[in-house]
């Protein structure tokens, strides 16, 4: 297993300084999300894209997966096609990038829908995105968030976008954790059904003055069991990244990226390293 981690951590750094953070930090590569604290979307100025390709390459730097913010989930058949639309533009981006996978998300289900009448159109619009992403070289990932954050929900809309394997799973380690999930029910579940190509690791803790409930912590200081979550990845053979997404964009509160970046990476490599040692693989 590999570290990444996203720039949702460092909005307040510039694209070259997020670059440049990677090695500092003891990471292996990034995962890109903002660009000088913006979210990136097919509307991000050529200008910034192009510093993006520039910087990556100055910096040797492999990308993990491009974050994007688009939800499948939608109530009508343009909104669908919109989305589909947005997704095609930021593969294009992630091929440029050398990124292999772009994260994409099921969304909320449209006030007045079911979840069962919302499958097959929203598991339709993502499998044409999935195609056009595989004529590029890049996979869709499924994040477990919003409404499809557990993993049971997570695969019924991947199940309905396609053949096993078109879309693949990133596997948020907080969320189907906050819904009642073990993280050998989540890895039990997905592996079933589904691949796992990449995993946003993060903490928290309970807190009822928080939107969701919890409150984003430093590794060790929450109650989300990352290192058991470590363990069970190294058993099932995964090889992909653990990446580290701190929601300072989101969540201007905690800690700065200078002192989460350095915490997660040095934990997080000691748990790779008990876990291989646990499975009898030497250095």
């Amino acid at each position: 297993m590999k570290l990444a981690y996203s720039t949702l951590a460092c909005p307040g750094w510039s694209v070259e300084q997020a670059a440049q953070a990677v090695a500092r930090y003891g990471y292996d590569a990034i995962e890109w999300r903002l660009a000088d604290g913006e979210v990136i979307t097919p509307q991000t100025p050529a200008s910034v894209k192009a510093r993006l390709v520039e910087a990556t390459k100055k910096e040797g730097l492999t990308v993990a997966c491009l974050d994007t913010s688009c939800s499948f989930v939608k109530a009508t058949e343009e909104e669908r096609r919109q989305t589909v639309q947005e997704a095609r533009a930021m593969i294009d981006l992630a091929a440029e990038l050398g990124a292999p996978y772009i994260r994409v998300f099921g969304g909320k289900i449209p006030e007045g829908c079911t979840r069962e009448e919302m499958l097959e159109p929203s598991g339709k619009a993502l499998g044409e995105a999935a195609r056009y992403g595989k004529t590029k070289g890049v996979t869709l990932l499924l994040e477990t968030h919003d409404d499809w954050a557990s993993s049971p929900d997570n695969l019924t809309l991947i199940q309905a976008a396609g053949p096993e394997g078109l879309v693949h799973i990133l596997w948020d380690v907080h969320h189907p954790y906050r819904m009642g999930e073990t993280a050998v029910e989540t890895i039990n579940n997905m592996l079933n059904g589904g691949v796992i190509s990449h995993v946003h690791i993060k903490d928290a803790r309970r807190d009822d003055t928080e939107p969701l409930g919890w409150h984003l912590t430093l590794l060790e200081e929450g109650e989300v069991p990352v290192k058991e979550i470590v363990g069970l990845l190294q058993e099932a053979g995964y090889e992909g990244y653990l990446s580290l997404e701190w929601e300072k964009k989101w969540h201007p509160d905690i800690e700065e990226p200078e002192e989460a970046l350095p915490q997660h990476s040095t934990l997080l490599r000691h748990y790779i390293k008990e876990a291989e040692e646990s499975n009898g693989i030497t250095g």
